[in-house]
């Protein structure tokens, strides 16, 4: 299962070997198939030898269940290790049994010992058989769980790639539609524009988590502010590794995009001195999430609310703004 696996990850590994590179590693694998096999003849030697001392250690008459102990050392590891490690096991652990439990230092058989190495014998074949066939068995179906996964990861891979790129499209569209619908110079303009392109900047990173659309908050928060970080330190990061689902993602998004565009305009961002302090922790199951600025100039509470503040609020449910001294907080609470 694992060659499958690293040949799937790296199909052209495989296409690179050429005729002469095989041939100078056959005598390897050679060696390494022999070592294999040397091993596996190694834990049924063990494996019987252990079977036949647990037996002699019940004290038990010697044509009461002689080969018992054996017959489950050969199950065991016919199943977890190999077909010569079973073969081996139940070669060793009948002729051990036979001369040490069945007829003790003696290789007569008269009677009832000659038919239970007889016994012994058939339930072995029996046993050997259906363990390797549920080892093919079990084997065929990894690898067709594999085969499977692989080509579910392709098609939610070039289906995420086509959504990607309608939507692509779509806000281009509607983005060529603002430009002729407003002049360049207006700054409304350049809202709308911003706000689009945090929109579909949260579509991409979501898009790089196919089979569970979500992402990290660290991963949303250092995307939602790469447009206004001029210098590394005009931001502090700060919290545990925290994964948020799609729906929150987008409104995390468009959020953080109105403080940092805020704060860019009239906030800390707004002055060489100033700071942003980001820090988030989980809390009962809420992401909670404070955006702090300082080092900006002085705040004062706004007598009417704009359409940005209107959609912070809308969009992060629960955040909550402060106009202190030091500078804009605003704190969101959402249940994950």
């Amino acid at each position: 299962m694992e060659t499958i696996l690293r040949n799937a990850v790296e199909p052209n590994a495989v296409k690179e070997r050429s005729p002469d590179a095989l041939s100078a590693n056959r005598p390897k694998r050679r060696i390494a198939k022999i070592g294999l096999h040397l091993r596996d003849i190694m834990i049924g030697v063990v494996a019987a030898m252990g079977a036949v001392a647990l037996r002699s250690a019940f004290n038990l008459p010697p044509g009461v269940l002689p080969f018992f102990t054996v017959i489950i050392a050969v199950c065991m590891v016919t199943v977890t290790t190999s077909l010569t490690a079973g073969v081996t096991a139940a070669i060793v652990g009948g002729v051990l049994s036979w001369y040490f439990i069945l007829t003790p230092g003696s290789w007569t058989l008269l009677g009832q010992g000659a038919y239970a190495l007889l016994g012994y014998l058939a339930v072995i074949v029996v046993i050997l058989l259906t363990s390797q066939m549920y080892r093919v068995t079990e084997r065929s179906r990894q690898e067709a769980a594999v085969e499977l996964a692989m080509k579910e990861a392709e098609h939610q891979a070039l289906f995420a790639r086509e959504m990607s790129h309608r939507l692509k499209n779509a806000m281009a569209i509607v983005q060529a539609m603002a430009n002729q619908s407003f002049a360049m110079d207006n700054p409304d303009l350049t809202k709308f524009t911003g706000r689009l392109s945090a929109l579909a900047q949260a579509h991409g990173l979501l898009n790089e988590h196919i089979r569970q659309p979500s992402a990290d908050v660290r991963e949303l928060v250092e995307m939602a502010i790469t447009p206004f970080r001029d210098r590394a330190e005009r931001y502090s990061l700060d919290g545990p590794v925290a994964t948020i689902p799609d729906q929150l993602v987008i409104s995390l998004a468009l959020a953080l995009h109105e403080l940092g565009t805020n704060a860019v305009k009239y906030g800390a961002l707004s002055v060489p001195d100033g700071r942003v302090s980001i820090r988030w922790q989980m809390v009962d199951g809420k992401l909670r999430l404070d955006w702090q600025e300082s080092g900006g100039p002085s705040v004062l509470e706004p007598t009417s609310t704009g359409f940005g503040t209107r959609l912070l609020r809308r969009t992060a449910m629960g955040a909550e703004l402060k106009f202190e001294p030091a500078g804009l907080r605003c704190v969101i609470s959402q249940r994950i």
